[in-house]
């Protein structure tokens, strides 16, 4: 992976691939789509939320294979 490539939420590639969040947190699950995993622990809350991100490279790739 190149050093500037373009990361992105899932919420910005469910807009771009036209699916909904869970589907693609479904397909991260899966291993069919890699992500970035941040720390998202909150002093805050007591839920530990799970922040995804998703590299462009990635996305180009996961449409390669799997959508034609």
């Amino acid at each position: 992976m190149d050093s500037n490539e373009k990361w992105y939420s899932v919420k910005e590639v469910s807009g771009q691939l036209g699916w909904s969040v869970d589907t693609i947190r479904r397909l991260v699950q899966r291993g069919a789509l890699k992500a970035l995993h941040l720390p998202g622990r909150s002093n805050r809350r007591r839920r530990i939320y799970q922040s995804l991100r998703i590299a462009q490279s990635e996305i180009e790739r996961f449409i390669r294979c799997n959508v034609l």
